[in-house]
């Protein structure tokens, strides 16, 4: 039966030994290979056998979700979902409680589990070898590894043939060949995972101080209760709610739901058996401490809708559903803001908010020049109101409860517009007024930063120098003089676009602007009469076609090595090829999903593009052909490309979909390379292509496993050869099927 084959998600195995069998370690033999180089041993306990958790995932390729403030892991195992906490006896398998024998435990820095009850739930044979005093785990019988969305018809691989040759078949006769996955390798410790460091196997990590990681108050996990596969219609804000919570709306009661939080505060919630008819960004109500909301279709099989909050400070967050299993609610506690201080000195003021959590704060300016706005977001005041006393710049402090949920604070100014900074700790923020810069102000309702022109200097627009390392989200303007007159300091914003602006001089007498944002921005400098105004948009707003180039792989996930050449760097060289040549295009921008050796996850590739608003989206892979034994077919050769059918690129302003993407990138690589002509491929199941709200491709330029192949890939003119072929394929696309 043909049938899509997904990477294992192997979750926490455990294995049972038989009776009278104890020791101090074992060993561990995964499909016929001994396991080594762990990070801790396996040991036994009470007749159990205790594995470091994320070091042999990693050896059967399992995604597994850690949350540091609950102690728990959270696994992914196909549809299945197991959840296991530090020290407790009790998992949750989709929603179930079930009990161990022995408990997770932290044992000298590794997180050690058990092993049996969920290898044989999912299906995999386990067996102990007392000889050997060996725990073995053999994938089930009937398991093939799913690569690239390849289709499988029994023992044979089905691909997609190039459309003028039906016959046409690329594997060995009597062989299962496979194509490498395009899924990165889970990160090794302290290795960059979607832009966050991870700590050592087993290391509880608590968030950095005064960035407060949110927490999970719910008070059971949501049971699972099979139904008819539902949809998901509509989510609901908190404004249309009137509570501080967002309600996602199925037209059918749910089956399954589950969560995880990631390190960087982004909540993930999955709805199983539910297919979601909205997609892209959602409405950001400010009541509530959420900075973005984003819906799509995750998976199609098994059908899972995905919804995905950017969380703020250490929110507590709370999920359920309604009795009809028709709603799902994340609701929010409100923030007890429990103290507000005035203090003054000579030189500054400082206003200090503090809450049961860290308060989430949003600086308003919409009352310059007389006076500023502190919006505290999901906040219940029980502190003193109303004014304190002035200082030196302040006349005032004004503090109040609106009926929406948010606590203010008003701050009233003397005269001179201050410069002004916030600072975190653990559960406050400090608002400091001083002298540091005059002259500046940011314009919060026109995402503005404006300069006054009073003291008489002018700048040249057009030797304005630009800096833009969108991917830390920094972006920085030199002026071209010599500003002591602006002062030097740092401005807080805290808009949800721009966290803060710091003016400096340098050592070649001029003076930067470094905008710290929190999402990718362009900004434009334009000159009024009396004031520089530099303006924050997000990319779509101004460039006329943007294309988001992704090398594949990276950091800890390599790709594929074959005959001297690593995919992660061979890709790398010529994405930063592509993107010189499209720099020179002033028609077209480009955006990179990274541009050095670190492992980005999938997932957010395909969100970064999103929250650009990119035209398309171009993932660039090289390729090898291996078969289960692992050896390798030294002919295979040639070029093709991914896409996706039906996916949410058909929406929108675009006026071309994913396939006609792939096969105007697929002739340009044959014509201009020529290469061998593979054709195109379906690859619903790639996160990347899945994921992106717009039009998409993946291209595998090469054969890494075929010399020939391999020693034209590894010279600069080739390279450069592939880096035009894809160029001339994004100008294509570009002039005959621009934005609508």
């Amino acid at each position: 039966m043909k049938r899509y084959l997904f990477v294992i998600f192997a979750a926490f195995f455990m294995l049972m030994i038989p009776a009278g069998v104890y020791g101090a370690s074992a060993r561990l033999i995964i499909n016929d290979v001994e396991v080594g180089g762990l990070p801790s041993p396996p040991i036994i306990v009470n007749d159990s056998v205790l594995v470091p958790a994320r070091a042999v995932f990693e050896q059967m390729g399992s995604t597994v979700g850690w949350h540091a403030g609950n102690r728990e892991v959270t696994v992914f195992h196909g549809s299945d979902i197991l959840l296991m906490t530090i020290d407790n006896t009790t998992a949750w398998l989709n929603g179930v409680s079930m009990p161990m024998p022995v408990p997770p435990m932290i044992v000298n820095d590794s997180t050690m589990i058990p092993l049996r009850f969920p290898a044989e739930v999912f299906g995999f044979d386990v067996d102990w070898d007392d000889s050997r005093r060996a725990a073995i785990i053999n994938s089930p019988s009937d398991y093939m590894p799913w690569w690239d969305g390849i289709l499988w018809e029994g023992d044979e691989p089905v691909l997609n043939p190039p459309e003028d040759d039906p016959d046409y078949d690329p594997f060995w006769p009597g062989e299962m060949w496979e194509i490498h996955p395009h899924e990165e390798t889970p990160p090794e410790e302290g290795a960059l995972f979607d832009g966050i460091t991870l700590p050592p196997p087993g290391v509880v990590v608590a968030a950095p101080e005064g960035t407060g990681l949110a927490r999970d108050i719910s008070l059971a996990p949501i049971l699972t209760i099979n139904h008819p596969e539902t949809t998901i219609t509509g989510l609901r804000t908190p404004r249309e709610t009137g509570t501080a919570a967002y309600v996602v709306v199925a037209s059918s009661p749910i089956s399954s739901v589950t969560h995880f939080l990631l390190p960087d505060n982004r909540l993930v919630v999955d709805i199983h058996n539910a297919r979601a008819m909205i997609s892209g960004d959602m409405f950001v109500d400010p009541s509530v401490p959420v900075s973005g909301v984003r819906a799509s279709q995750f998976s199609n099989e098994p059908r899972v809708a995905r919804v995905v909050f950017d969380l703020v400070g250490s929110a507590e967050f709370n999920i359920s559903l309604s009795v009809d299993r028709q709603l799902l609610t994340v609701s929010f506690s409100p923030n007890m803001i429990t103290g507000i201080t005035a203090q003054s000195d000579l030189t500054s003021d400082s206003l200090i908010i503090q809450g049961d959590v860290l308060p989430s704060i949003r600086i308003s300016t919409e009352g310059f020049p007389n006076f500023l706005t502190l919006n505290i977001d999901n906040a219940s005041l029980d502190a003193q109101t109303g004014m304190f006393p002035a200082g030196v710049f302040a006349d005032n402090f004004v503090a109040g409860q609106r009926p929406d949920g948010t606590a203010f604070v008003q701050v009233y100014m003397k005269g001179d517009w201050p410069s002004f900074s916030l600072a975190h700790s653990a559960n406050s923020v400090t608002l400091s007024l001083n002298r540091g810069i005059t002259g500046v102000r940011y314009d919060s309702v026109n995402r503005e930063l404006r300069i006054s022109r009073e003291n008489g200097f002018a700048i040249d627009i057009a030797q304005v120098q630009r800096i833009d390392e969108y991917l830390r989200y920094r972006y920085t303007m030199i002026l071209p003089f010599s500003a002591h007159d602006l002062g030097e300091g740092e401005l807080s914003v805290f808009d949800g676009f721009i966290n803060s602006v710091t003016l400096e001089r340098d050592a070649f007498g001029g003076t930067r602007l470094i905008f710290d944002t929190a999402r990718v921005l362009a900004f434009t400098i334009y000159e009024m009469p009396g004031e520089y105004i530099i303006r924050a948009q997000i990319p779509r707003a101004v460039n006329p076609f943007i294309v988001v180039i992704d090398p594949g792989h990276g950091g800890s996930a390599p790709g594929t090595s074959h005959n001297g050449i690593v995919e992660k760097d061979l890709v790398l060289m010529v994405s930063h090829m592509v993107m010189q040549m499209i720099n020179s295009n002033p028609s077209i921008t480009g955006f990179m999903t990274r541009s050095e050796d670190v492992n980005v996850l999938n997932q957010r590739r395909a969100e970064f593009a999103n929250e650009i608003g990119a035209d398309l989206f171009i993932s660039i892979h090289a390729n090898a052909a291996v078969n289960r034994a692992r050896e390798v077919n030294p002919a295979i050769h040639g070029v093709e490309t991914w896409y996706t059918i039906g996916a949410l690129e058909q929406q929108g302003s675009h006026s071309i979909d994913s396939r006609e993407v792939a096969r105007i990138m697929q002739r340009n690589m044959v014509q201009t390379i020529g290469a061998h002509d593979r054709g195109l491929m379906v690859g619903n199941n790639l996160v990347v292509l899945r994921e992106s709200n717009m039009p998409s491709a993946l291209l595998e330029i090469g054969f890494l496993t075929n010399p020939d192949e391999a020693r034209r890939l590894a010279t600069a003119s080739h390279q450069q050869n592939v880096a035009r072929a894809i160029y001339n394929g994004i100008v294509e696309i570009a002039n005959r099927h621009p934005r609508r």
